[in-house]
């Protein structure tokens, strides 16, 4: 029975050794395939708030300027729009999600409050605070914010001074999926702790078993392959392939 196992167990571990790395590999697409998904709908996304930084408005008032930042909401991904004057009074908010309070400072998370404090040892223009706590503000208003991801574009008037921010949140869930990983993806993370645990534990049972059976230390044989892995491995049969002391090679 010992001798079978130890013949089995090396295709054992090369079959779940090769398992884990397609594994890894089949995930490891799937998240570069996100992220490349992710990053398309993010340039979309500032293509649109590109096109309102370039109508150089006069005033947040320009009726212009405000109807193209209502027109907004009609953008791909896009579910909701704020419109932020420079102190941080909430002039407008459409969509998903809508503003409960009149300025940004008053939705800020403290935990943001707490970094903006510790990070920015000088004084940032005002108009760079209001920006930070809108990226904070708007999830915190947001319902399903597990697939909104919010983006906030500071508008300049014809002068260079800013005039307003405009904040969008778009929607992710096509990418990410609402309730976390599918049953595939979940099976597959499975597998993989499988299949790697069977490739560790292989190696350190088959050289227990050779050591036993070399009458050579085959519980601390095992020990070190279980710590070592693969390179403890090639320790070992680098080791026992060298000639016994107590034998002489042939003439």
């Amino acid at each position: 029975m010992y001798s079978q196992l130890k013949r089995r167990l090396p295709m054992v571990a090369v079959i779940a050794g090769v398992a884990a790395v397609i594994l890894i590999a089949f995930f490891a697409n799937l998240v570069a395939s996100q992220q490349r998904e992710l990053g398309a709908i993010l340039q979309s996304v500032q293509k649109t708030l590109a096109s309102l930084e370039a109508l150089r408005p006069a005033s947040i008032e320009d009726a212009a300027f405000r109807n193209a930042v209502k027109q907004t909401l009609k953008a791909p991904h896009v579910v909701s729009v704020w419109l932020f004057a420079p102190d941080g009074r909430i002039v407008s908010s459409e969509g998903a999600n809508t503003a409960s309070r009149d300025r940004v400072q008053e939705l800020v998370t403290s935990d943001t409050l707490r970094g903006l404090h510790a990070f920015h040892k000088g004084d940032p223009s005002e108009v760079d605070w209001v920006a930070v706590m809108a990226l904070s503000a708007m999830p915190r208003e947001g319902e399903h914010n597990e697939v909104f991801l919010p983006y906030v574009q500071a508008i300049r008037g014809p002068s260079g001074s800013y005039v307003a921010l405009v904040g969008v949140a778009y929607e992710v869930s096509d990418v990410i999926p609402k309730r976390g990983l599918g049953l595939g993806s979940i099976a597959g993370v499975l597998g993989f702790y499988l299949a790697a645990a069977i490739y560790w534990l292989a190696l350190p049972l088959w050289v227990f078993l050779d050591a036993r059976d070399r009458r050579d230390r085959a519980l601390a044989w095992g020990i070190f392959v279980l710590i070592g892995n693969l390179v403890a491995l090639l320790a070992y049969l680098l080791a026992t392939s060298r000639p016994s002391a107590g034998h002489s090679s042939p003439a």
